[in-house]
């Protein structure tokens, strides 16, 4: 696209161009500042595993910053603007999808500042389109900076970003979190507070759950794909919730995503077996746990390969 021939024209498009750079620079900020859900939606759509998603969501991050940055910048301004242009009907196309597929639940685009379904958001980037046509009839600085000063602005978002926020399964491998061993057998022993639950019969993840609790909600959302999306039995998901009533199958009122009903029960029980940790999720073979989580170490493969019984652990 030839640049425009008069000044004004010129310096408005140099001003929308630099306010499409701030916009991705913003946006990636936004999903950054809540990564975890952004990890979960892409992970929703059953197309990555739990640990690309952590990935994925990453570099879509890097992507958007390195664009916002080109644009600022105004150099390289053929490049940028492919860049720039690429992104966005990508990003469209996977709207378009989640549109088809009759998801209505934000795409994150603005992470949790924005709530915009992805109807909207094809809208906000057909818009975003035109600008970015617009813009590029502004003229790039004549300046060309060497590898030497390009070089650290482009590996800076990349290694900011994951020092800021480094993928869950980098920093948390298995471990096995602390609770109360002999209390947990007695609950799920015949004359337990769990005994109804029969699991001391057969393999169960039990998750330790309270309503109200971000990352108990989030927990709850990543075991409900990791259940869909590797096709497992979601009766082999159990799901328990202090409460001050005697166990008794219930739904939260909080959660809009529980796989099954959540069972309710005595309080202090939750507590003393979990020491107060909350969420905690159990691989519960026969009554004996094999495995504990948090909820930043869940591992998928680790739950799909027990369930089926591959695990070599017996």
């Amino acid at each position: 696209m030839k640049t425009f021939s008069s000044r004004p024209a010129r310096i408005a498009a140099l001003v929308l161009r630099m306010a499409l750079g701030l916009f991705f620079i913003v946006s990636a900020i936004l999903k950054l500042v809540a990564i975890d859900e952004f990890e979960i939606y892409l992970f929703s759509f059953n197309v990555l595993q739990l640990n690309a998603a952590f990935l994925f969501a990453r570099l879509v991050i890097i992507a958007e910053l390195l664009v916002g940055i080109g644009l600022l910048a105004n150099i390289w301004n053929k490049f940028v603007d492919t860049c720039a242009l690429l992104m966005l009907v990508v990003f469209s196309v996977f709207l378009c999808y989640a549109a088809l597929i009759g998801r209505t639940d934000s795409c994150h685009c603005m992470g949790p500042l924005i709530s915009i379904d992805p109807v909207r958001s094809l809208l906000k980037n057909a818009v975003l389109i035109v600008l970015l046509l617009v813009s590029m009839g502004s003229r790039p600085w004549k300046w060309r900076p060497r590898w030497f000063v390009w070089l650290p602005v482009v590996l800076a978002p990349v290694v900011t970003v994951f020092i800021l926020s480094a993928p869950d399964n980098w920093l948390f491998g298995p471990s096995d979190e602390l609770y109360d061993a002999e209390m947990f057998k007695q609950s799920v022993a015949d004359d337990g507070d769990l005994a109804q639950l029969h699991l001391d019969e057969g393999r169960h993840v039990v998750a330790f759950l309270s309503p109200g609790c971000s990352f108990c909600r989030m927990a709850d959302e990543k075991l409900t794909y990791i259940c869909r999306r590797d096709g497992l039995d979601s009766a082999a998901f159990v799901y328990l919730l202090p409460s001050t009533d005697s166990i008794q199958s219930t739904l939260s009122l909080d959660s809009v995503s529980f796989l099954r009903p959540g069972y309710r029960v005595p309080v202090m029980s939750f507590l003393k077996i979990t020491y107060g940790q909350r969420p905690m999720v159990f691989l519960l073979d026969d009554g004996n746990v094999k495995a504990t989580f948090h909820y930043r170490n869940i591992d998928e493969h680790r739950i799909d390969s027990f369930l089926r019984n591959e695990d070599e652990d017996r």
